[in-house]
Order: C-alpha cells, then sequence, then structure tokens
C-alpha cells in the first residue's frame, strides 16, 4: 500500500511538471476574428501577424492587420496593410485608411479614401451610412481648421489617469469647481463630470437621456438649501448626438462644452457659445479651432480669469487609460499662425507635438507655474512615480518628460505587463494553495490550470524588460534628432 501511495505521489508531481512545461494553446484565426469584432485589436493582431507570414497578399489579412494597427496608433504601418486591402478590393478598407490618413492630418487623402469608399459600396449596391459622408465633411472642416490654428502659449502638460483628470484642475475659488456627484455635493448622475460656480448655487453637467445622446443640464439651490429638478439647457445647446463637460466664464453667459455633433472634427471637441439674455437662448456654438481641438477627444476646458490660464483635457497622445492636460495662456482675441512666417511643421503646432515650440523667444513660466501649483491642495508628491535611466544623467520621473509618442507608449506597455505579471502570479499562488487541499478531479484540474498560468509567466517575464529597452532607443532616437 506504501508503494502504491508513493507511486500515485510521483506520478501526480510528474502531470503537474509536465503541465508547467506544456505552452498555452494558440489563438486560431477564427477565435482572432471574435476578438477583433469584439474590439479587442491588441489580442487579434499577432494571429493575423503571423497568417500574414503565410498568406502576405490576402486582403483580409491584410484589412484586418490594419485595422489593429490603427487601434494602437501605429499609422504609417496601418497604411501599408490597408492600402493591400483596398488594392485586393475589401470594401471596408478605404474607409480606415481614411482614418489612417485623418490620424496623420492628410485630410485631402482623407476625403479621397472616404469618397472611394462610397463609390465602392455604391459599385457592391449597398446602403451608403450617414457615417461616411459625415466623415467627409469632418476631413472638409479639419482641413480648414488647419489652415487656421490658433497662436496659443501652452505652458505645460499633464499625462494623468482618464477617470480622475479633473482632480488636476485646481482653480481659484473665483473660477468655481469641476468634479464628480461626490466632489461637489451635489446628486448628479454618476461618473458625470459637472461645474458648480463659486456661488454654489448651480451645477451645470451632461447627462444621458432617453431619445437621444448626453445633454447638457443645469440644477438651481433652492432658498430651502434643496436641489431643483433637472432642466436641460435653453435652445441653441443641445443636439441629437452628446454633449458634455460645461464650464462658464465668470460672465454667466459664456460658456464652454463638447460635443462629438455637427462640427467636431473627431470624437469630442470644445466648442463655445454665449447665452442671449434677451430670449434666454443660446448662440450658434462656434468650434474653437486648433491646437485645442484634434481628430481625437478633446474637452473640458476652463479659464481661470484670475491667473489668466487655461487648462483643457485631450486624447491624442493615444495612451491607454491616460489623457493628457493642457495649460495655456488664453488671448484676449484670436490669433492665427501665418503659414508663411513659420518655420515649425504647422501639423506639429495643431497636434501640439512640442509646447515650447509655443512659447515666443525667451518666455519664462516659471512663476506663473508656481502660482498654479500653491492652489493645488495637497497634490504634490513626496516621491517620483518611476525613476527610469535613459542615458547617462538623463532620467525620467514622468511620463509628460517623454518627448516621443512610441517611447512613452512602450514604457506604459512595460509597467502593464508588470501588473498583469503581478495579477497572475497572485491568481498561480491563490491556486497553489488549493491546490495542496484539493483532492481528485479537482486537484487534476487546478494543476492543469497552475500549468497555464505559469507558461504564460515564462513568456511574459522578458517582456518588460524588452519594452524599456524598446522605449530607451525610441527616446534616445527623438532626441538625438532634435538636437
Amino acid at each position: 500500500m506504501k508503494a502504491i501511495k508513493l507511486f500515485l505521489k510521483y506520478s501526480l508531481a510528474v502531470t503537474v511538471a509536465f503541465s508547467v512545461l506544456l505552452p498555452a494553446r494558440a489563438i486560431t484565426l477564427d477565435e482572432a476574428r471574435e476578438l477583433y469584432k469584439a474590439g479587442k485589436y491588441a489580442e487579434a493582431a499577432p494571429v493575423f501577424k503571423a497568417q500574414l507570414k503565410r498568406k502576405p497578399n490576402d486582403g483580409s489579412l491584410n484589412h484586418w492587420y490594419g485595422v489593429c494597427l490603427l487601434h494602437e496608433g501605429k499609422y504609417d504601418e496601418a497604411e501599408k496593410y490597408l492600402k493591400i486591402g483596398v488594392k485586393r478590393k475589401v470594401l471596408e478598407s478605404p474607409h480606415f485608411l481614411g482614418d489612417v490618413y485623418m490620424a496623420q492630418y492628410r485630410f485631402d487623402d482623407a476625403v479621397e479614401s472616404y469618397e472611394d469608399y462610397i463609390a465602392g459600396l455604391k459599385k457592391a449596391k449597398k446602403q451608403v451610412p450617414d457615417s461616411a459622408t459625415e466623415a467627409i465633411e469632418r476631413a472638409k472642416k479639419a482641413k480648414l481648421i488647419l489652415g487656421h490654428v490658433e497662436q496659443v502659449q501652452i505652458i505645460d502638460s499633464l499625462i494623468v489617469d482618464a477617470d480622475s483628470f479633473f482632480e488636476y484642475f485646481k482653480m481659484t475659488p473665483e473660477s468655481g469647481r469641476i468634479g464628480t456627484s461626490e466632489t461637489l455635493g451635489v446628486d448628479i448622475p454618476e461618473q458625470t463630470i459637472g461645474y458648480m460656480p463659486q456661488r454654489g448655487d448651480k451645477v451645470f453637467f451632461g447627462m444621458k437621456s432617453e431619445d437621444k445622446g448626453y445633454e447638457l443640464c443645469t440644477m438651481n439651490k433652492l432658498t430651502d438649501g434643496r436641489w431643483s429638478r433637472i432642466n436641460p439647457l435653453p435652445e441653441g445647446v443641445n443636439t441629437d448626438r452628446d454633449e458634455a463637460y460645461p464650464f462658464f466664464l465668470n460672465d454667466g453667459v459664456t460658456l464652454y462644452f463638447a460635443s462629438n455633433g455637427e462640427g467636431s472634427i473627431g470624437g469630442y471637441d470644445i466648442f463655445i457659445t454665449r447665452l442671449n439674455l434677451e430670449n434666454n437662448t443660446y448662440l450658434k456654438p462656434e468650434n474653437v479651432g486648433m491646437p485645442f481641438n484634434s481628430t481625437f477627444n478633446d474637452y473640458m476646458m476652463a479659464i481661470d480669469e484670475m491667473l489668466n490660464i487655461g487648462w483643457f483635457v485631450s486624447d491624442r497622445q493615444r495612451i491607454p487609460g491616460k489623457v493628457t492636460i493642457y495649460l495655456f495662456i488664453p488671448n484676449d482675441s484670436k490669433q492665427t499662425y501665418n503659414l508663411d512666417e513659420i518655420d515649425t511643421d504647422i501639423k506639429s503646432l495643431a497636434l501640439i507635438r512640442s509646447i515650447r515650440d509655443s512659447w515666443p523667444e525667451g518666455a519664462d513660466y516659471t512663476e506663473l507655474l508656481q502660482q498654479v501649483k500653491e492652489i493645488k491642495e495637497a497634490k504634490a508628491q513626496t516621491r517620483p512615480d518611476f525613476v527610469f535611466a535613459i542615458c547617462n544623467g538623463i532620467h525620467y520621473t514622468s511620463l509628460d518628460q517623454f518627448t516621443n509618442a512610441e517611447a512613452r507608449n512602450l514604457f506604459v506597455k512595460a509597467n502593464e505587463t508588470r501588473k498583469n505579471i503581478d495579477q497572475l502570479e497572485a491568481k498561480a499562488a491563490q491556486l497553489r494553495t488549493q491546490y495542496t487541499k484539493a483532492q481528485g478531479t479537482t486537484r487534476q484540474r487546478l494543476a492543469a490550470e497552475i500549468g497555464t498560468l505559469e507558461s504564460q509567466l515564462l513568456s511574459l517575464y522578458p517582456q518588460p524588460a524588452e519594452y524599456e529597452n524598446q522605449a530607451r532607443k525610441a527616446e534616445l532616437d527623438a532626441l538625438q534628432k532634435r538636437h
């Protein structure tokens, strides 16, 4: 009997050992297509890439992989594969190629590609969606706006978590407050960002309506301390699309807000309007233009008139889960760049690739930024988020120090991979504890799960260092080109 027990114990140990060595099951092409349909492009991309090595001229594979690269922000690579999709008559490829051109600010090419998409649909006798014609209008409007980029001084930028960006809008009390139901102390819808003027007698916010998208609403504080019912803002602001992220100047009539409706060049754009006090309606909103707006999401413009400093949020850096807050000095009147007199590429100025390019010669914002910093209530960190060595003498301690977007994304990817490793290790440790107490088929199942996790961990362990090395190289290359 003792011999049998020893044999069973040995057999189980061998089973566990072999299960650890077995690689994780590869994702099939059909499974990758389902991931693609579900919008899980990063998971599907490696499968399409591997398949393309065997079938480099396959139209569908080139299209799928190109779309994945587009969503990863790798526009130059995406263009290459989507062009093959177009050549191979994949019906949707011209549409996504147009999206690539929009992200690159090649608006004429975008219009041509969207028009090819519509022509292909008509030839195939398929219905042309409204979104296709709207895409053409966005591209044409974006080209017009690109010719009139405002000459504004962007004095600082800060990359923060997208779901808590409002915590960094620490303005003087006279400018009011921006926040959630919890931070404003008012019962507004969850996951909604509201604005409350200094007096605290009103609150403005975006709210999902029953028959259309988000609309701008307000509540007033009553004399007994209670709040009124929710009311949409008067005519002239809300549309059948989404309007949100409101902010009023101290005059109480000038409203900044974000909309993805008519007049937007991509996602949310920032608009300005004014309340007509005579008839309690708003004037037709105007797009505030570039560099504030881009072909990505831009929103929550706020201006502190006491310090003469403005803020707005953008996801144009394409960092998952992050947004960039830009600080700028508002102009008394709009001044646009003269394209014949600037040395910097206008696209670079429009995209804010370098905030220093917007500074006049000899500019020094140290004192102004110090004033802003003093307003930030207990937000200073006692130690940096991280220390990342670029080369001898150069160490980064925050994401906004990166000058190269690819390098920044690779560094973020390294950290996200480490988090994934930590989660898998914790799960594996939990399963090992369960394994020691389990019996029979449960024990076998746990052994298989542990083996799968350990196989995944073995493939993940070298990745953070690889991503960091790639990030370091990309950043060094960018720094050398700048100097």
